[in-house]
């Protein structure tokens, strides 16, 4: 009898490990697609927004990736998974400022249309995705790193949107730019927080004194 349950109760864990192994690896080929897509339009046109977010999209898509290979690990091999996604964002958050930086002083003006459309289908993608990793984003830090970068995509995806139609508007590249700067703020601002918390996950417990 109590054979049979624990049975039951490996073949259950084994089916959570087996639905989110599938949901990452869903969301990191809607994640890579998306990057290339993105990035290639946003080159296109001229959009700092546009190359931001699908920055953002590599770093989700490389995220995924260390999410699997730390899927079913020791708690301290996950805490290590979310550090090391952490610290990727934050690198490519400093290139999408230096990227900005250029766009600004060559003084490339955005096409709208393309900012709107392309950041409709990326937010779209996002919310996929977002949908599949949401009913993991409190089993362990590396698994709430890929929750909130997935979130700050969807986030970056509708201020992408609004900055294409005060171009269109105005007919002027500065709401592009300003949330270009903003995206990577923002992931500046959650990589460190992960940083923070993946770092108390990992340092030795301090000994009590005597």
């Amino acid at each position: 009898m109590a054979d049979n349950c624990c049975g039951c109760a490996a073949g259950d864990l084994s089916q959570a490990a087996g639905a989110q192994r599938r949901a990452l690896i869903a969301a990191l080929w809607i994640n890579a697609v998306m990057f290339v897509a993105e990035l290639s339009v946003g080159l296109w046109a001229h959009s700092s927004a546009l190359q931001a977010d699908s920055v953002d999209m590599l770093i989700d898509a490389v995220g995924l990736g260390i999410g699997l290979v730390a899927l079913n690990r020791t708690a301290t091999a996950r805490a290590r998974a979310g550090l090391t996604n952490a610290a990727i964002e934050l690198l490519l958050a400093l290139a999408i400022g230096a990227q900005l930086i250029h766009q600004i002083v060559a003084g490339a003006h955005p096409v709208a249309v393309f900012m709107i459309g392309m950041g409709l289908i990326a937010l779209i993608a996002n919310l996929v995705s977002a949908g599949l990793l949401m009913r993991y984003r409190r089993d362990d830090i590396s698994m709430r790193a890929l929750w909130l970068c997935t979130r700050n995509d969807a986030i970056g995806n509708a201020a992408t949107i609004g900055a294409g139609a005060l171009v269109m508007a105005f007919g002027l590249p500065y709401p592009d730019w300003i949330v270009g700067a903003l995206v990577a703020l923002l992931f500046a601002w959650t990589a460190i927080g992960v940083l923070r918390e993946a770092w108390a996950e990992l340092k030795p417990p301090e000994r009590a004194r005597n």
